[in-house]
């Protein structure tokens, strides 16, 4: 460095504590000229990271317990029992046998309230909750096959078995309905007898609406079977949906997202009590998904590589769509299904 340069940079205090040549006094001159300085705007509060937050809402706080997952029925006769769906974190639809769907509710916070009616558990079931880790998952009967594919997967570490064979004490026998009987569970009880993984990232992305939105959507109806409609109507008051099983309007449900999932369906190896043949959900690899939130439809891919793989919902760029905050429910809607959006 040259002396020029080195006296220069001194004068202007850049290099006050190695020039050694400063006076208190050009020290004083510093501090005051920084203390008449503007002060910088104050930054924003840092958004919630994954850290602070439930992965699979992306409300705070984040939950510490374990994961649990209640198979709930939706055959016509046991939707005047439904309880305990409002407070799951995520809940899926699948299409059962003879045209039926069944839910699979995710529970994060553990509510000591009932869920119900439950019942058996899928084959597919398997496949999909495998993204979850090794959580507790509850349910009543069951095919003998299929039960003994889930212990398999059990005994894998995959999933834990939190059936009513397993821990009956944790169930509640209910009313008797001309189709089944009713039994009811606590997801608090459950975490506590068969605790399992909390809460971890699934591929959900939470976000405001992207710049542009998509286009406006006040009602969707997707169509299961000719025996199963699920209508979805958006309530702007709450920027929430309100859920319709054929003309049944779920109580006490009101998901801030609603995510069309298009999904192959096969017939798996396994039928039911009266001879129906089992459909098998096919959750992984990819397809066509629609994203409802805030009154908007957001179309993109699903995608998801292997059970042990969360999935991700992305637009035509490949950035992820970020859902609204909030609970989210998921149709699995076979691909051969119509869906009308309005």
């Amino acid at each position: 460095m040259t002396k020029r340069v080195l006296l220069a940079l001194c004068a202007l205090g850049v290099l006050s504590a190695s020039c050694g040549g400063g006076s208190p006094a050009q020290g004083k001159a510093v501090a005051s000229a920084a203390s008449i300085a503007p002060s910088p705007a104050p930054s924003p509060s840092p958004s919630p990271t994954l850290l602070d937050v439930d992965p699979l809402t992306g409300e705070a706080p984040r939950p510490t317990g374990s994961v649990v997952v209640v198979k709930v029925d939706n055959a016509g006769l046991s939707r005047q029992y439904q309880r305990g769906l409002g407070r799951a974190a995520i809940v899926y639809e699948e299409i059962v046998e003879a045209g039926e769907t069944r839910f699979a509710a995710v529970f994060t916070t553990a509510p000591s309230g009932e869920v119900g009616p439950v019942r058996s558990v899928r084959e597919s079931d398997i496949e999909l909750l495998r993204q979850y880790g090794g959580v507790p998952v509850a349910f009543s009967g069951g095919n003998t096959g299929v039960k003994a594919t889930f212990h398999a997967a059990v005994r894998k570490g995959y999933l834990l078995d939190a059936s009513y064979d397993v821990i009956p004490q944790d169930y509640r026998l209910g009313e008797r309905r001309a189709d089944a009987r009713n039994f009811f569970t606590s997801p608090a009880a459950l975490a506590s007898s068969r605790p399992g993984a909390p809460a971890h990232d699934v591929g959900l992305r939470f976000g405001p609406l992207p710049v542009g939105g998509g286009p406006a959507v006040g009602v969707a109806k997707a169509v299961f079977s000719a025996f199963v409609t699920v209508r979805t109507q958006y309530v702007p008051e709450t920027g929430r949906w309100a859920v319709f099983q054929n003309a049944h309007e779920m109580r006490d449900v009101a998901p801030a997202n609603v995510i069309i999932q298009r999904v192959p369906i096969r017939m798996s190896r396994y039928v039911d009590v009266l001879g129906n043949r089992t459909p098998y959900t096919v959750t992984t690899g990819t397809g066509p998904v629609t994203v409802l939130r805030d009154g908007v439809a957001l179309t993109g891919t699903w995608q998801r590589r292997t059970a042990s793989d969360g999935t991700r919902f992305v637009d035509a760029l490949g950035s992820d769509i970020p859902l609204r905050p909030g609970p989210t429910w998921v149709l699995l809607l076979p691909t051969t299904s119509s869906l009308t959006l309005g």
